[in-house]
């Protein structure tokens, strides 16, 4: 194995860790703020001393934050789209990117048994990947910056709603602080920020779905002008 392969496996398990880790703690640590209070908080954090406790927690919060991350993919994504905030990744707008055209006629130059019709927009994309380290590095950047602002986005919301819902139904359940902003600002903040992270999201899930393009393209024709420009023996 390469030595540029094993960092691009090291960096993408700390990427999915990372993404996932983040947005887990981040609904941990506000679902605690708002039932349990900072005391009780810090009791609990206090203990996961021991090693194996600790990395226990992480464990659970690596899970949690990938069920964030389903949630966000099979229910706040649909309704994002549906209510117009944000719009679902078109394939066929993307085909018609110069990187796109240019990578497909690369392709279809460089094989006699299929064109690039043949191919799907995502398996072009895995090509171009696949094909370009720097590409693949690029795109899994941007890939993971969206699913971590996704991630966390939708842990906003849910503390949101389940404010709004506790403060609506049963105060009780809600943890008392002498000086705070009124809830319904409290929660306007928080659907504020999701939705930047949202946005920011789409931004760069379409960057990741795109940009691998037109890295690979001129890659690819790098190393084929200066093959055409090597002289022969």
């Amino acid at each position: 194995m390469k030595i540029e392969e094993a960092i691009a496996i090291v960096a993408g398990f700390f990427n999915d860790l990372i993404g996932a880790w983040v947005p887990g703690a981040v609904f941990a640590v506000g679902f605690g703020l708002m039932h349990l209070g900072p005391a009780r908080l810090q009791a609990i954090l206090n203990l996961l001393d021991s090693s194996a406790a600790a990395l226990t927690a992480a464990g659970l919060l690596f899970a949690l934050g990938h069920v964030l991350l389903a949630v966000h993919e099979h229910g706040v994504k649909k309704l994002l789209t549906w209510i117009r905030i944000s719009s679902k990744f078109d394939d066929s707008k993307a085909k018609k990117r110069l990187s796109y055209v240019r990578f497909s006629d690369l392709i279809n130059t460089s094989q006699t048994d299929s064109g690039p019709a043949d191919w799907d927009y995502k398996d072009l994309r895995s090509v171009a990947l696949s094909v370009s380290s720097e590409a693949a590095s690029i795109g899994r950047r941007f890939t993971f910056v969206s699913l971590l602002c996704n991630g966390i986005g939708t842990a906003l919301s849910i503390i949101a709603i389940d404010f709004a819902v506790c403060h609506l139904v049963s105060p009780k359940l809600l943890y008392s602080y002498d000086h705070a902003a009124p809830w319904f600002v409290q929660v306007l903040l928080f659907f504020g920020v999701a939705v930047t992270l949202f946005k920011q999201g789409e931004v760069f899930y379409s960057r990741a779905m795109t940009t691998p393009f037109s890295i690979a393209v001129a890659e690819l024709k790098l190393k084929k002008d200066a093959n055409v420009n090597t002289p022969t023996s």
